[in-house]
């Protein structure tokens, strides 16, 4: 299967960009990102080539996703594809599980394989120097560092803009970033020998979609401060979920619930609301949060699920476990689906949406190997046709590149 699409610059205006900044790498910076006026993270398709664009055309993990359900897979789960293991499990450091967004899982791996030489730096993000609201990719090589990534950074960042950077650098590196950014990875090293040889691991998390600015900025304008004041931010972490909160220069810190995000007007980005993997279906581990019912009820001392889906996930996460960087107890997969409807919702209904967006008239997106067909047979007559005709109408009023309300994928 072949996607529809025929310009980089239709990608952007249809609503399929994600933002990873793999365009930038394949045009050498060319594809510049770039704020636009509602708050999204885009390239400046303007000054590529036809080469250019044809190879992004055919890497850009916007409109080219893999998936796991091949027909020579063994049985996978239906949502989270395959599991090595299921577990819920936290850092044994006690500054790594209280900092970090839930328990510390992803940078606990990170430093296990740094201090054990199984790699030579970690690709992750974290905050920009010029922007508290902003992220910039990191190659991080002491693990005392990895800490400056941790705690989610619900920000539109373009981590893979540096992918050849890193990886002209001849060493053997993991990769530790969203799910949209993980099956740019996959796609590259589906062409790209160095890129299968020197990205030893990848891990994500469940994402809770990229959002706008917009809501970050308004958490602060509520309390009369001025974003581009701060500088630090953070969103959650300090406890799990912990407080969202921002850091004047003069120190004063300006705080509130993180469940405020969530109840004020989430912005994100219309691809999101499509997104056929925000489970990391295509990482070798992935681990989200584990709250009863979806969304917290209080503080916890931070705990994360985990699920290793490869070979390799599985090799890193039991030698984590047996070198005593992460705590873990077993957990059956419904406990997952437990604590992510709003996932579980979302695989579901992809293909629904997908189909209305093209239905309505933008170009074809190429998904493959994603269960779409057995999916969509879950819903009932009223969730298709409801779920169908809202995306539809969505596109054909004009919905395109700006950001949308999160409404849970509901």
């Amino acid at each position: 299967m072949t996607h529809g699409f025929t310009s980089v610059r239709q990608i952007v205006e249809q609503g399929y960009c994600v933002s990873c900044g793999l365009c930038s790498a394949i045009s050498n910076g060319r594809a510049a990102m770039g704020w636009t006026a509602g708050g999204n993270y885009r390239p400046d398709t303007s000054a590529l080539s036809d080469s250019e664009e044809k190879n992004i055309l055919s890497l850009c993990p916007g409109i080219n996703l893999t998936g796991p359900f091949d027909a020579n897979s063994p049985a996978l789960d239906p949502v989270w594809g395959k599991i090595g293991d299921v577990s819920m499990g936290w850092a044994t450091d006690p500054e790594t599980q209280h900092r970090s967004s839930a328990g510390g899982v992803m940078t606990a791996i990170n430093r296990y394989l740094l201090e054990t030489g199984q790699v030579d730096f970690v690709l992750q993000v974290a905050a920009a120097q010029d922007d508290a609201l902003h992220s910039e990719p990191v190659m991080i090589r002491d693990p005392d560092d990895l800490l400056t990534g941790s705690q989610s950074r619900y920000a539109p960042v373009a981590p893979l803009k540096v992918i050849y950077q890193a990886l002209d650098l001849g060493e053997r590196f993991s990769v530790s970033l969203k799910p949209c950014d993980i099956a740019g990875v996959r796609n590259l090293q589906r062409i790209d020998g160095r890129a299968r040889d020197l990205i030893f691991y990848t891990q994500t998390m469940f994402c809770g979609t990229t959002p706008a600015r917009s809501e970050t900025e308004a958490f602060f304008d509520r309390r009369d401060v001025d974003p581009a004041s701060l500088v630090h931010m953070q969103w959650r972490g300090d406890g799990c979920p912990g407080k969202t909160k921002g850091t004047l220069p003069d120190g004063t810190i300006v705080d509130g619930p993180y469940s405020e995000l969530w109840t004020g007007k989430w912005q994100t980005q219309f691809r999101c609301k499509i997104c056929p993997d925000a489970v990391g279906l295509q990482a070798d581990l992935a681990t989200g949060d584990i709250w009863a019912g979806g969304m917290p009820t209080g503080e916890t001392p931070g705990e994360n699920a985990i699920i290793p889906h490869t070979d390799i996930g599985l090799q890193v996460y039991r030698g984590a476990v047996d070198a005593g960087y992460l705590h873990v107890v077993p957990l059956d997969i419904d406990a997952v689906n437990d604590s992510q409807p709003h996932h579980v919702a979302l695989r579901r209904t992809f293909g629904t949406r997908v189909a209305a967006t093209t239905a309505a008239g933008h170009a074809a997106p190429n998904y493959t190997n994603l269960n779409e067909t057995a999916l969509t047979a879950t819903l009932t007559d009223a969730e298709r046709d409801a779920t169908f005709a809202g995306t539809r109408e969505r596109v054909s009023k004009g919905q395109a590149d700006e950001c949308v309300d999160f409404d849970g994928f509901d």
